[in-house]
């Protein structure tokens, strides 16, 4: 990088996301940034404290900036998505095809391409409000985690999750996410992707993967 107070800052803003304090983060990258704004890396961390804090337009902003200094599939996925809860939903198919061209086994962009273009080609009076990927991400709760940092789950908060998942899972199997995790935050009312970002980092990677947590 060049400049000590650029990388001192960076690092800062990588621990503070690591630890789910993504405001400081946002200030750290945004600080190193106004110090040099030539490193696409320091305008994509940006932006995915800005996409964790709900801030769409900052998070796009930044993803857009890291893209003018370097093409990267990374950069155009989260780009996407960017769009995607901004219900851009013909951008953010361009973003996609775009990394695909440089990454073409993305899995993620693959998925969300195939999804976009499953619902931008039905009738429109046959599509849903959005794409089916996207159904959880409209949710009227999560307004009121706009700008908000993640409350972190101690292992007393998860001993009520299991409970809940408990009820949740006896009815239905577990589809791989974190579906009943994050209504059990919503509930709760917590910061729902704070909670599944906090277990994922812990290597329970589903509902039923925190379940077994407790067995």
């Amino acid at each position: 990088m060049g400049n000590p107070k650029v990388e001192q800052l960076f690092e800062s803003g990588l621990s503070a996301h690591r630890k789910l304090y993504y405001n400081r983060a946002f200030d750290c990258f945004t600080e190193a940034m106004e110090l040099d704004p030539e490193m696409p890396e320091v305008h994509y961390n940006r932006g995915l404290a800005a996409s964790e804090l709900y801030r769409w337009d900052d998070a796009e902003e930044s993803f857009r900036m890291a893209l003018r200094l370097q093409e990267h599939p990374d950069y155009r996925i989260h780009l996407g998505l960017t769009l995607l809860h901004k219900k851009e939903w013909e951008r953010g198919l361009e973003a996609f095809e775009r990394a695909l061209e440089f990454e073409p086994d993305n899995e993620l962009a693959r998925l969300h391409k195939a999804d976009l273009n499953f619902y931008l080609t039905r009738e429109e009076g046959e599509r849903g409000t959005c794409p089916g990927l996207c159904v959880a991400w409209f949710d009227p709760r999560l307004e009121d985690f706009v700008g908000v940092d993640p409350v972190i789950v101690d292992k007393n908060t998860r001993k009520d999750l299991r409970e809940f998942l408990s009820q949740e899972l006896a009815e239905e199997s577990c589809d791989h996410t974190y579906f009943g995790c994050q209504e059990w935050a919503l509930k709760q009312g917590l910061e729902p992707l704070g909670v599944s970002r906090f277990l994922y980092e812990r290597n329970m990677k589903c509902d039923c993967q925190v379940l077994a947590e407790g067995k």
